[in-house]
C-alpha cells in the first residue's frame, strides 16, 4: 500500500531484512530448502495456497511429509517466506535499475520499466504474491504489509519529487503509483512470450500510455 505522508523524504534504498529471523534467510542457490521454496511456489501458484497440502510438496521433491518439517514449521510459514522474498527480491531489482543522479521523470520510468521486467522474469512469485496475500494468517499479512509500504514508497516519493519539479500532474501521489502499479501488475496474468510482442514492446507501450496521463501539460 502506498505511503500517503506529506513529508518529503529521499528515495527509500533497496529492501533490507534488518530483523529477519535467523530461519527465513535467503537459502543458499542449490540448497535443499531453496528446492523445497522452488517447488512450492510452482504448486501453490498452480493449485493454489488452499488446495495444495504439504504432501503434494514432499512429494514434488522427493521428500517424506516428516522430513519436510525439518526445513518448514508450517505451509503458512512456507508461504510466508515465498512472499517476503518476493516484495524483498523486486524492491532489490527496482531499486537497482534507478538512476540516482537522474531527473525525476527519468527515475520513474526506470522504476517501472523495471516493475515490467521483473513480473516478466518472475511471474510465479510475483502472480503468487498478488494471489495469495490474504491467505496468510493477520499478524504475517501485517509484517508484509509494512514491507510493501516501503516497497510503495520509492514509488510515491518519485512522483512526488517530478510534481515538485512541475513534470507531473498534481493530486495525491500514492493514488497516481496505485495506478500505475495496478497497470503493470496484471502483465503476469496475461503476458504470453508467445504471442510475440516481447518485453520491451510491452515497456515502451506502458511507458507512453501511463506518461501521457501524468506528464503536466505544458
Amino acid at each position: 500500500m502506498a505511503g500517503k505522508s506529506a513529508k518529503r523524504k529521499a528515495v527509500p534504498s533497496a529492501l533490507r531484512p534488518r530483523n529477519a529471523q535467523r530461519d527465513l534467510r535467503r537459502p543458499k542457490p542449490g540448497s535443499r530448502l531453496e528446492e523445497v521454496l522452488e517447488s512450492a511456489a510452482k504448486i501453490f501458484f498452480t493449485k493454489g495456497f488452499h488446495a495444495t497440502s504439504i504432501e503434494d510438496v514432499a512429494r514434488d521433491v522427493g521428500m517424506l511429509k516428516g522430513s519436510l518439517y525439518y526445513y518448514i514449521k508450517s505451509k503458512d510459514d512456507l508461504l510466508f517466506r515465498l512472499l517476503l522474498a518476493g516484495i524483498e527480491d523486486s524492491d532489490a531489482f527496482i531499486a537497482q535499475h534507478i538512476d540516482p543522479e537522474g531527473e525525476a521523470v527519468a527515475q520513474l520510468e526506470g522504476a517501472i520499466r523495471a516493475q515490467i521486467d521483473y513480473i516478466i522474469e518472475n511471474r510465479v512469485p510475483f502472480g503468487l504474491f498478488l494471489h495469495e496475500f490474504d491467505s496468510l494468517s493477520g499478524k504475517r499479512q501485517h509484517k508484509l504489509i509494512a514491507v510493501m509500504s516501503r516497497y510503495n514508497s520509492r514509488f510515491v516519493e518519485l512522483v512526488r519529487k517530478g510534481q515538485a519539479e512541475g513534470k507531473l500532474i498534481a493530486g495525491e501521489p500514492w493514488i497516481i503509483v496505485n495506478g500505475i502499479l495496478g497497470m503493470c501488475n496484471w502483465l503476469y496474468r496475461w503476458y504470453d512470450p508467445e504471442q510475440g510482442s516481447g518485453a520491451e514492446k510491452i515497456k515502451s507501450v506502458f511507458v507512453e500510455m501511463i506518461f501521457a496521463g501524468i506528464r503536466a501539460q505544458k
